[in-house]
């Protein structure tokens, strides 16, 4: 897999990972992300224990958000937090991203269809975002 993470100084404000290719158990995002990203490769036979999360107190302060793009082709343009683009990728069928710190828009290129993934609860269309555009 290829891996890249777009920074604005030392603030991570993207990961970008091209590709469909998992052959390991590994970690994209750092362990003290509010959101964990991550890629689990086994081969048949291979099991994971039952288990249960526990619930350690969380305090999150900020929102990030997780795309995989199923079908087509996307220019997500990535702005750090004064609203300026710090760059610009295209992402098609198997890229994710993980949209950590920042903003971030979307150009639709071909009919896409990707799964978006952040935490909730979702405090409503008004409050939810402040557009840059």
């Amino acid at each position: 897999m290829i891996t890249e993470t777009i920074k604005d100084g030392k603030k991570v404000l993207a990961i970008i990972i091209k590709g469909n290719t998992v052959r390991k158990y590994q970690f994209f995002s750092p362990e003290n992300f509010p959101l964990q990203i991550g890629a689990v490769g086994k081969k048949s036979g291979d099991k994971i224990r039952a288990h249960l999360h526990n619930e350690p107190l969380r305090t999150v302060r900020t929102t990030q958000e997780f795309l995989y793009i199923e079908k087509g082709k996307v220019r997500v343009s990535i702005y750090n937090d004064s609203g300026k683009v710090i760059a610009k990728r295209v992402l098609k069928q198997g890229d994710k991203i993980l949209s950590a710190a920042g903003g971030h828009g979307f150009e639709i290129l071909e009919d896409t269809v990707f799964f978006e993934v952040k935490q909730g609860p979702y405090p409503g269309y008004d409050k939810a975002k402040t557009y840059l555009e």
